[in-house]
């Protein structure tokens, strides 16, 4: 198998595919994967890529998949394992695990450019699969959080990059399809988990129920590895540049990774409180609850396909401004959620929409006025994340010292919620404005060189 590449690959492929649609007649520029001395176009297709995104599509169960799912574990522990800890502190968790998945691929996408995705994908996949086994014998809160929060992340952060990497590098016009279609294995794993968790914990007790969704992350991880390990990675021809301090200080960048920080700031509330909200507000009953959680990730598969299927007509940045603006509705409309039927609605329109804005940020950063060069463009997706990355972190903690659960209270952290939603939709403006006028441009440009 040839050397899979890191983002910088995915975007310098992304950049070449433009520019063969724009100039036909123009020689391909060579590819970064494969042989150092012998550089190939990406196949865009065929047996062994296609075999890379059912292994993206395994790698997205045991990444995104679990990280979703913790919502059914806020609620376990708040009632039955950790019930002498607040809301908020449990919160912290999840917000540890999801932050990793998003920011670990700043270390593991140079590792695997430079040859090293047997150990990436081996040290990961065993991390996701022992931390579900030790959570499944914790009883303390520190236990717990190395577990869940610190094994389970770092290793399912480890897998996560490197899986769009790979997909990308074996296609060019198929590129959205393929990553299309490996990215729903996060939402099949955010249905199957929470649905397993709450059917087996009543009956066999939460340490085997949690076995059961680390013997299922084991058997998900043993074809991947066949898959992704049957040969050595080959070094990328040229290292690449991991950060770019300088891109902060551009006001189109700066804008655009503050606004990523807002949106995520406010992205896993709803997901790390719904059964709660649920359970104690909408009275639905504790069964009904658990299944709000697998129907607003079953609702994300449309979220995170549909992109694909506009990417014809829109820009990644016009999809990403647009969900972020419904966004704020659906979470100011969250408060008046008081009903059965209501809250199922509810949760389907926001699963919907985080299948989407997990989605748009990474093809957005690739726009020329985000990325003025192939050689930053790596460096900015992982800046983009990481910045990201800390919203996660602080996001559904925060919400949790402004609820009063115990009183069925939500209201001032649905109001946080969508006020920072808001707060990054109007940051995504200068963005949204600077690629809409550098598109302008280069079409005006196009139709003058065509009629000359």
């Amino acid at each position: 198998m040839g050397s899979s590449s890191n983002i910088s690959s995915t975007r310098l492929d992304t950049d070449q595919e433009t520019s063969e649609k724009d100039n036909p007649a123009a020689p391909s520029a060579p590819s970064p994967v494969g042989l150092a001395t012998a550089p190939i176009q990406p196949p865009n297709g065929g047996k062994e890529a296609w075999l890379f995104v059912l292994a993206g599509f395994f790698i997205f169960i045991n990444s995104w998949g679990l990280s979703s799912t913790y919502g059914v574990f806020l609620e376990q522990y708040r009632t039955e394992l950790l019930p002498g800890n607040s809301s908020s502190t449990l919160s912290w968790i999840g917000s540890v695990q999801s932050t990793f998945v998003t920011i670990t691929g700043i270390l593991t996408g140079p590792l695997t450019d430079r040859g090293y995705l047997r150990p990436v994908m081996i040290v990961g996949h065993f991390m996701v699969v022992f931390g579900m086994f030790m959570i499944s014998i914790s009883t303390k809160y520190y236990q717990v959080m190395l577990a869940q929060g610190f094994c389970v992340g770092l290793g399912a952060g480890a897998i996560n990059i490197p899986a769009f990497a790979i997909i990308s590098s074996k296609f060019t016009t198929r590129r959205p399809i393929a990553l299309g279609c490996a990215s729903t294995g996060a939402s099949i794993g955010g249905i199957i988990f929470p649905i397993m968790f709450r059917r087996l914990a009543p009956t066999i007790g939460f340490g085997w129920a949690v076995r059961a969704i680390a013997f299922v992350n084991l058997g998900v991880a043993i074809p991947t590895l066949w898959i992704l390990c049957r040969k050595p990675g080959t070094r990328a021809p040229k290292a690449r540049m991991v950060m770019d301090p300088r891109a902060f200080r551009e006001p189109i960048f700066g804008s655009f990774a503050i606004a990523l920080f807002f949106q995520f700031l406010a992205y896993y509330i709803p997901l790390f409180y719904i059964t709660t909200y649920a359970r104690t507000k909408v009275d639905t009953g504790i069964d009904f609850a658990f299944y709000l959680l697998a129907i607003s990730n079953g609702a994300s598969f449309f979220g995170r396909t549909l992109p694909f299927l506009l990417g014809a007509r829109l820009s990644p940045i016009q999809i990403l401004i647009f969900f972020d603006a419904v966004g704020v509705v659906l979470l100011f409309s969250w408060i008046s959620v008081s009903s059965t039927g209501g809250m199922v609605v509810w949760t389907m329109a926001w699963g919907f929409l985080s299948g989407v804005l997990v989605t748009a940020p990474a093809a957005s950063t690739a726009h020329p006025t985000l990325s003025p060069s192939l050689d930053v463009i790596g460096a900015r997706l992982g800046m983009s994340w990481a910045t990201a990355g800390v919203g996660v972190l602080i996001g559904a903690p925060i919400a949790g010292t402004l609820a009063n659960i115990a009183k069925a209270e939500f209201v001032h952290a649905q109001i946080f919620s969508g006020a920072v939603m808001a707060v990054a939709v109007g940051l995504l403006i200068v963005p949204f404005v600077a690629a809409h006028r550098f598109n302008s441009k280069k079409a005006n440009a196009q139709s003058s060189g065509s009629s000359a």
